[in-house]
């Protein structure tokens, strides 16, 4: 099974008894079968409006999943609130922090409460989505393009932390460039979402991100699928999904806090669609491909996802820990894509169907 450290021990079974792993030999076992266990995998960044994607993810291996923005909190928060294995457990942000007429408000149709009006208006947004009971909270950050309207400034970002914090929540920033990074981390943001495919990260920047403890959600597989499906009658050369490897390659090396996330989702109003599960995999294969080890590929889907999103109770296959669990035929720390090779998914120690092995 595989190990704090990245490394897969002896073989071995796993008892579990009430939906936990435990170190008796009484409760029901997970027999690995000869195979490889991972912890149940973490996908930091989805959008759900049906419950057939959290199913879809635990088909997958994933057993978790983290909404990051919904017009639909209160139909999301009752499946979160569900005592319900058949889907991928779920946490989520409700509707993020935007800029007055920002694409949260104008394109995807969140409500206008949405829209920040200044500093001064944060303290008034943080309390409305309080009352909504979500897990973090989210800002927004757009970029500064012509004709557009006006981004979220620097003091409106940082009276947005500074609230969350105060209430005890997490704050994640869409930030797609290295100006919105800068503005997020100055911000005190914990945790930054979208490696950009403008401009790249420098290592200097990404220094300053790893000695702050901000971790990064690059979701590269949804960074890809934008520029692959953008409508234009030329893509501009500055955009480049080599930026995106190069800034999480960067962010890496500088020993920044790298976690899973794919940004899947089947909204119309998305630059893209990603599909839910699935693309954990491909992500997974891409941040390998930007230079994490495959050992470090998973920490960040499993341990290293539920550390920064406070989830004690998963992300390691040890007693006392939940038992979401990924069963595969291969060895994913020689070969990342043998995660695709599902053999077993279990939530709380009870066994979901699998997609067919080709």
């Amino acid at each position: 099974m595989f190990a704090a450290d990245g490394t897969f021990g002896p073989p071995t079974s796993v008892a579990v008894e009430d939906g936990v792993i435990v170190d008796r030999v009484d409760g029901v076992r997970v027999d690995g079968r000869g195979g490889y266990l991972l912890p149940g995998l973490i996908d930091t960044h989805v959008h759900v409006d049906h419950p057939d994607q959290l199913a879809a993810g635990l088909r997958w291996g994933v057993t978790t999943m983290l909404d990051m923005g919904t017009r639909r909190w209160d139909e999301l928060r009752a499946l979160r609130d569900a005592d319900d294995d058949t889907r991928a457990d779920l946490r989520g942000v409700s509707s993020p922090a935007c800029a007055p007429r920002g694409t949260a408000v104008r394109r995807m149709h969140h409500p206008a409460s949405t829209a920040v009006r200044g500093p001064r208006d944060a303290a008034r947004w943080v309390a409305e989505r309080l009352a909504q009971d979500p897990d973090y909270l989210k800002v927004v950050l757009e970029e500064r393009l012509p004709f557009r309207p006006k981004p979220l400034d620097p003091d409106t970002v940082a009276a947005l932390v500074a609230h969350a914090h105060r209430a005890g929540k997490k704050v994640v920033v869409h930030a797609a460039s290295s100006r919105a990074y800068t503005v997020a981390l100055d911000a005190g943001a914990d945790v930054l979402t979208h490696a950009p495919i403008g401009d790249t990260v420098t290592a200097d920047l990404a220094r300053r991100i790893a000695a702050a403890g901000t971790a990064v959600s690059p979701t590269l597989v949804m960074m890809r699928t934008i520029l692959r499906t953008l409508k234009l009658p030329f893509t501009p050369r500055w955009l480049d999904f080599t930026h995106a490897v190069a800034s999480t390659g960067a962010l890496h090396r500088a020993g920044a806090t790298i976690v899973l996330g794919t940004d899947a989702n089947a909204d119309d109003t998305s630059p893209a669609r990603v599909a839910h599960g699935v693309s954990a995999h491909d992500e997974l294969a891409l941040l390998v491909d930007a230079g994490l080890s495959p050992s470090e590929a998973l920490r960040a889907a499993t341990s290293r996802a539920a550390a920064v999103f406070g989830l004690d109770d998963r992300g390691l296959v040890a007693t006392g820990r939940r038992a979401d669990l990924l069963l595969v035929a291969r060895d994913p720390t020689r070969d990342i894509t043998a995660t695709r090779d599902v053999v077993g998914v279990w939530k709380r120690g009870v066994a979901a169907p699998v997609p067919a092995r080709a």
